[in-house]
């Protein structure tokens, strides 16, 4: 419930502050954004993500008393990624249009550790493991992000925007130990795969930004993106119990402030410092479980598996743009 009042309250000052910024832009601007020349730009990245994914099994539907939690890292992720973008040669010159699509390839590399904690019949931790985590193929991030800038005073810009977000997670977890209580948390030693898990998720965000070109070849770039417009899905395999488990979650509330700096010596190249830091919690739904090694029929659980998201994400770009047209 404290997303939605998070959610409707960036909303609300979206749209009181969208209106009058538009209707300062036309008594100030040329409307004719069609008519503005344009540069499309093509960029390539690389970086790191540092942070953790989460996965939670909840005791009770509609509580938060956690049976299960796993935490995989993120420490780091390295990843190669290509941009394009479109946007207004001068967004200091009028009214533009500006977007920009992201793509974001993790290496199949060492990410840290995978940690298991169970709270079975218990408020007491009853078990514990941890695995080395590794990223597998198939990892990646996607980002649109697109919406029209609105100069002011030729001084800086401000953005109304609207972002979607897929991210696509795979990690093995190898090797380590376990430990139980019921056992005197003796330790017993893990060879090999041992469990895998899957996170995706999609998110649609609204959004704000400044452009603020306050050198001649350096600018800042900052924007904000806040929403519980979530939909996830993971699958989790517990290789030695032959245990499959599917969940489908949606809601809770995703935070994401972003900064560049942009050193740009002429208007062909740039080079971009980026960091940004997305946070996703309180999404929540239904899971279901299947026995692997006789392959029987899954049975639901409602409103019982939960999963988060944090990362900050820190790279470089190298990009390159062509003029589209002229005045």
């Amino acid at each position: 419930m404290k997303s939605i009042y998070a959610f409707t309250f960036f909303v609300s000052i979206y749209i009181g502050a969208l209106f009058p910024m538009l209707a300062y832009g036309q008594d100030s601007f040329d409307f004719a954004i069609a008519k503005t020349p344009y540069r499309i730009s093509l960029a390539a990245s690389a970086g790191a993500l540092i942070g953790e994914a989460e996965e939670i099994v909840y005791k009770y539907a509609g509580r938060d008393d956690k049976m299960s939690q796993l935490l995989w890292d993120l420490k780091p992720m390295a990843y190669l990624g290509s941009a394009l973008s479109v946007s207004r040669a001068d967004p200091l010159a009028g009214l533009g249009a500006t977007a920009d699509l992201s793509v974001k390839f993790g290496l199949p590399l060492p990410s840290g550790s995978m940690e298991d904690r169970d709270w079975e019949n218990s408020e007491n931790l009853t078990h514990f493991s941890t695995h080395d985590a590794y990223i597998e193929g198939g990892t990646l991030l996607f980002d649109f992000a697109g919406g029209i800038t609105i100069p002011i005073q030729q001084t800086v810009a401000l953005k109304a925007l609207f972002a979607l977000s897929y991210m696509q997670f795979s990690w093995a977890g190898k090797d380590g130990y376990g430990s139980y209580m019921s056992e005197h948390w003796v330790k017993h030693d893990f060879e090999g795969t041992v469990i895998t898990y899957d996170q995706a998720w999609l998110i649609f965000s609204p959004g704000i930004g400044v452009f603020w070109p306050f050198h001649r070849a350096v600018s800042l770039d900052f924007r904000f993106f806040i929403s519980p417009l979530i939909y996830a899905r993971a699958e989790d395999n517990h290789l030695a119990r032959a245990l499959r488990f599917n969940d489908y979650m949606r809601g809770g509330l995703c935070v994401e402030p972003s900064l560049d700096i942009v050193f740009s010596p002429n208007r062909f190249f740039s080079l971009a410092a980026h960091g940004s830091w997305r946070h996703i919690a309180g999404s929540r739904g239904d899971t279901s479980q299947r026995d692997t090694s006789i392959n029987d029929a899954a049975w639901l659980v409602e409103n019982k598996a939960g999963a988060g998201f944090t990362a900050l994400d820190a790279g470089l770009s190298l990009k390159f743009a062509l003029p589209l047209g002229n005045k």
